[in-house]
Protein backbone atom coordinates (compact mmCIF):
# COMPACT_ATOMS: atom_id res chain seq x y z
CA UNK A 1 0.00 0.00 0.00
CA UNK A 2 1.54 3.30 -1.12
CA UNK A 3 -0.99 6.02 -0.26
CA UNK A 4 -3.59 6.32 2.48
CA UNK A 5 -5.77 9.39 1.91
CA UNK A 6 -7.45 10.29 5.20
CA UNK A 7 -10.48 12.59 5.05
CA UNK A 8 -12.46 13.71 8.12
CA UNK A 9 -16.06 14.29 7.07
CA UNK A 10 -18.67 16.43 8.78
CA UNK A 11 -21.90 17.47 7.06
CA UNK A 12 -20.21 17.43 3.65
CA UNK A 13 -22.77 15.61 1.55
CA UNK A 14 -22.56 18.32 -1.13
CA UNK A 15 -18.80 18.02 -1.67
CA UNK A 16 -17.98 14.33 -1.15
CA UNK A 17 -18.78 13.18 -4.68
CA UNK A 18 -16.61 15.87 -6.27
CA UNK A 19 -13.78 15.21 -3.83
CA UNK A 20 -13.65 11.53 -4.75
CA UNK A 21 -13.85 12.42 -8.45
CA UNK A 22 -10.83 14.71 -8.07
CA UNK A 23 -8.87 12.01 -6.25
CA UNK A 24 -9.84 9.45 -8.89
CA UNK A 25 -8.87 11.77 -11.76
CA UNK A 26 -5.50 12.59 -10.19
CA UNK A 27 -4.44 9.01 -9.59
CA UNK A 28 -5.99 7.74 -12.83
CA UNK A 29 -6.11 4.00 -13.50
CA UNK A 30 -4.41 3.21 -10.19
CA UNK A 31 -7.54 4.39 -8.39
CA UNK A 32 -9.78 1.76 -9.96
CA UNK A 33 -7.24 -1.07 -10.17
CA UNK A 34 -8.26 -4.09 -8.12
CA UNK A 35 -4.68 -4.25 -6.85
CA UNK A 36 -4.59 -0.51 -6.17
CA UNK A 37 -1.87 0.97 -3.99
CA UNK A 38 -4.34 3.63 -2.86
CA UNK A 39 -6.88 3.64 -0.07
CA UNK A 40 -9.25 6.45 0.88
CA UNK A 41 -10.47 6.51 4.46
CA UNK A 42 -13.61 8.60 4.88
CA UNK A 43 -14.29 9.20 8.58
CA UNK A 44 -17.79 10.48 9.22
CA UNK A 45 -17.75 12.49 12.43
CA UNK A 46 -21.40 11.84 13.31
CA UNK A 47 -22.74 14.08 10.54
CA UNK A 48 -26.38 15.18 10.72
CA UNK A 49 -26.85 15.34 6.93
CA UNK A 50 -26.61 12.59 4.27
CA UNK A 51 -22.82 12.28 4.45
CA UNK A 52 -22.82 8.74 5.85
CA UNK A 53 -25.26 7.49 3.22
CA UNK A 54 -23.10 9.00 0.48
CA UNK A 55 -19.93 7.53 1.99
CA UNK A 56 -21.48 4.05 1.98
CA UNK A 57 -22.61 4.52 -1.62
CA UNK A 58 -19.11 5.58 -2.67
CA UNK A 59 -17.60 2.63 -0.81
CA UNK A 60 -19.90 0.27 -2.70
CA UNK A 61 -18.77 1.83 -5.98
CA UNK A 62 -15.03 1.98 -5.28
CA UNK A 63 -13.32 -0.88 -3.48
CA UNK A 64 -10.45 1.31 -2.21
CA UNK A 65 -12.78 3.54 -0.17
CA UNK A 66 -12.98 2.49 3.48
CA UNK A 67 -15.85 4.03 5.45
CA UNK A 68 -15.52 4.80 9.15
CA UNK A 69 -18.11 6.39 11.39
CA UNK A 70 -17.78 7.92 14.84
CA UNK A 71 -20.57 7.03 17.25
CA UNK A 72 -20.61 10.64 18.40
CA UNK A 73 -19.07 13.90 17.23
CA UNK A 74 -15.41 13.89 18.27
CA UNK A 75 -14.07 16.79 16.19
CA UNK A 76 -11.85 17.01 13.14
CA UNK A 77 -8.56 16.37 14.93
CA UNK A 78 -9.66 13.20 16.71
CA UNK A 79 -11.38 11.89 13.57
CA UNK A 80 -8.08 12.35 11.71
CA UNK A 81 -6.21 10.60 14.52
CA UNK A 82 -8.44 7.53 14.28
CA UNK A 83 -8.13 7.58 10.51
CA UNK A 84 -4.34 7.40 10.81
CA UNK A 85 -4.61 4.51 13.26
CA UNK A 86 -6.43 2.64 10.49
CA UNK A 87 -4.11 3.73 7.66
CA UNK A 88 -1.71 1.29 5.97
CA UNK A 89 0.04 3.39 3.32
CA UNK A 90 3.73 4.16 3.01
CA UNK A 91 2.52 7.77 2.90
CA UNK A 92 -0.60 9.10 4.59
CA UNK A 93 -2.24 12.21 3.18
CA UNK A 94 -4.63 14.21 5.35
CA UNK A 95 -6.94 16.44 3.36
CA UNK A 96 -10.06 18.44 4.19
CA UNK A 97 -13.52 17.58 2.89
CA UNK A 98 -14.47 21.09 1.70
CA UNK A 99 -12.53 21.10 -1.63
CA UNK A 100 -10.23 23.95 -0.62
CA UNK A 101 -7.26 21.57 -0.79
CA UNK A 102 -6.22 20.43 -4.27
CA UNK A 103 -5.13 16.77 -4.32
CA UNK A 104 -2.81 17.54 -7.24
CA UNK A 105 -0.57 19.52 -4.89
CA UNK A 106 0.45 16.30 -3.17
CA UNK A 107 3.00 15.66 -5.93
CA UNK A 108 5.06 18.63 -4.69
CA UNK A 109 4.79 17.37 -1.13
CA UNK A 110 5.99 13.94 -2.21
CA UNK A 111 9.14 15.49 -3.68
CA UNK A 112 10.10 16.82 -0.25
CA UNK A 113 9.29 13.47 1.35
CA UNK A 114 11.68 11.75 -1.04
CA UNK A 115 14.35 14.24 0.03
CA UNK A 116 14.04 13.07 3.64
CA UNK A 117 11.09 14.95 5.15
CA UNK A 118 8.83 12.65 7.13
CA UNK A 119 6.21 15.37 7.72
CA UNK A 120 5.31 17.84 4.97
CA UNK A 121 2.67 20.55 5.33
CA UNK A 122 0.94 22.20 2.39
CA UNK A 123 0.59 25.89 3.33
CA UNK A 124 -1.15 28.74 1.56
CA UNK A 125 0.99 31.55 0.26
CA UNK A 126 -1.99 33.85 0.77
CA UNK A 127 -4.55 32.78 3.33
CA UNK A 128 -7.02 35.40 2.20
CA UNK A 129 -7.98 36.08 5.81
CA UNK A 130 -8.02 39.50 7.41
CA UNK A 131 -9.16 41.00 10.67
CA UNK A 132 -10.00 39.17 13.86
CA UNK A 133 -10.41 35.70 12.25
CA UNK A 134 -6.80 35.84 11.09
CA UNK A 135 -5.71 36.62 14.66
CA UNK A 136 -7.06 33.23 15.72
CA UNK A 137 -4.91 31.41 13.17
CA UNK A 138 -1.84 33.40 14.23
CA UNK A 139 -2.55 32.49 17.87
CA UNK A 140 -2.43 28.77 17.06
CA UNK A 141 0.60 29.21 14.81
CA UNK A 142 2.52 31.00 17.55
CA UNK A 143 2.04 28.02 19.87
CA UNK A 144 3.70 25.68 17.40
CA UNK A 145 6.58 28.06 16.71
CA UNK A 146 7.30 28.36 20.44
CA UNK A 147 7.01 24.71 21.37
CA UNK A 148 8.27 22.67 18.42
CA UNK A 149 11.81 23.45 17.25
CA UNK A 150 11.40 20.51 14.84
CA UNK A 151 9.44 22.89 12.60
CA UNK A 152 12.58 24.92 11.90
CA UNK A 153 10.51 27.91 10.84
CA UNK A 154 7.90 25.90 8.93
CA UNK A 155 4.17 26.26 9.42
CA UNK A 156 1.56 23.62 10.20
CA UNK A 157 -1.67 22.97 8.33
CA UNK A 158 -4.36 20.32 7.95
CA UNK A 159 -3.00 19.31 4.52
CA UNK A 160 -0.16 16.91 5.36
CA UNK A 161 1.96 14.18 3.87
CA UNK A 162 3.16 11.83 6.61
CA UNK A 163 5.63 9.00 6.29
CA UNK A 164 4.46 5.66 7.67
CA UNK A 165 7.38 5.46 10.11
CA UNK A 166 6.11 8.68 11.69
CA UNK A 167 2.37 8.06 11.96
CA UNK A 168 3.01 4.59 13.38
CA UNK A 169 4.28 6.42 16.48
CA UNK A 170 0.72 7.46 17.34
CA UNK A 171 -0.59 5.74 20.43
CA UNK A 172 -3.82 3.69 20.23
CA UNK A 173 -5.40 5.63 23.10
CA UNK A 174 -4.89 9.39 22.70
CA UNK A 175 -5.62 11.86 25.48
CA UNK A 176 -8.94 13.63 25.84
CA UNK A 177 -7.80 16.60 23.77
CA UNK A 178 -6.08 15.76 20.49
CA UNK A 179 -4.37 18.00 17.95
CA UNK A 180 -2.77 15.87 15.28
CA UNK A 181 0.22 18.07 14.40
CA UNK A 182 1.11 18.32 18.09
CA UNK A 183 0.99 14.53 18.35
CA UNK A 184 3.23 13.97 15.31
CA UNK A 185 5.86 16.69 15.69
CA UNK A 186 7.72 15.23 18.72
CA UNK A 187 8.58 12.18 16.59
CA UNK A 188 9.32 14.00 13.32
CA UNK A 189 12.93 13.90 12.10
CA UNK A 190 12.54 16.54 9.40
CA UNK A 191 9.61 18.76 8.45
CA UNK A 192 8.94 20.74 5.31
CA UNK A 193 6.54 23.24 3.75
CA UNK A 194 5.18 23.34 0.22
CA UNK A 195 3.34 26.41 -1.03
CA UNK A 196 -0.09 25.46 -2.36
CA UNK A 197 -2.95 27.36 -3.92
CA UNK A 198 -6.07 28.09 -1.92
CA UNK A 199 -9.32 27.33 -3.66
CA UNK A 200 -12.57 29.04 -2.82
CA UNK A 201 -14.83 27.06 -0.52
CA UNK A 202 -17.57 25.63 -2.73
CA UNK A 203 -20.02 24.69 0.03
CA UNK A 204 -20.79 25.85 3.54
CA UNK A 205 -18.49 27.90 5.73
CA UNK A 206 -15.56 27.28 8.04
CA UNK A 207 -16.32 26.25 11.61
CA UNK A 208 -13.04 27.79 12.80
CA UNK A 209 -14.25 31.10 14.16
CA UNK A 210 -12.05 33.44 16.15
CA UNK A 211 -13.62 32.17 19.38
CA UNK A 212 -12.93 28.55 18.44
CA UNK A 213 -9.32 29.31 17.44
CA UNK A 214 -8.70 31.03 20.77
CA UNK A 215 -10.20 28.06 22.62
CA UNK A 216 -8.00 25.65 20.66
CA UNK A 217 -4.93 27.76 21.42
CA UNK A 218 -5.70 27.68 25.14
CA UNK A 219 -6.16 23.91 25.10
CA UNK A 220 -2.97 23.45 23.08
CA UNK A 221 -1.01 25.43 25.63
CA UNK A 222 -2.55 23.46 28.49
CA UNK A 223 -2.43 19.89 27.13
CA UNK A 224 0.69 20.07 24.96
CA UNK A 225 2.51 22.74 26.91
CA UNK A 226 1.86 22.66 30.64
CA UNK A 227 0.55 19.09 31.06
CA UNK A 228 3.43 17.48 29.20
CA UNK A 229 5.85 19.11 31.62
CA UNK A 230 4.10 17.70 34.68
CA UNK A 231 4.62 14.13 36.00
CA UNK A 232 0.96 13.10 35.75
CA UNK A 233 -0.04 9.71 34.28
CA UNK A 234 -1.50 9.94 30.80
CA UNK A 235 -5.26 9.72 30.59
CA UNK A 236 -6.87 7.34 28.19
CA UNK A 237 -9.15 8.79 25.55
CA UNK A 238 -12.58 7.83 24.34
CA UNK A 239 -13.32 5.37 21.50
CA UNK A 240 -10.10 3.51 22.29
CA UNK A 241 -11.62 0.37 20.79
CA UNK A 242 -10.62 1.50 17.29
CA UNK A 243 -7.73 -0.80 16.28
CA UNK A 244 -4.92 -0.36 13.80
CA UNK A 245 -5.42 -2.06 10.43
CA UNK A 246 -2.13 -3.83 9.75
Amino acid sequence: MLYSIVVPVFNSSASLGKLITEIRDHFGEAFCDAASDIEVLLIDDASSDDSWRIIKRLANKYHMIHPMRMSQNVGQQRALYYGLLAARGEYAITIDDDLQHDIREVDKMLELAKEGCDLVFGVYDNYGEHGIRHLGSKWIGSFFRRNYPQLEGNRVSSYRLIQRSLYLQLKPCPGHFVYLSAELLPYACKTGNVKISRRRRAYGHSGYTLRKCIAIGIRLNFHYGLMRKLPFPERKGEHSEIPRRR
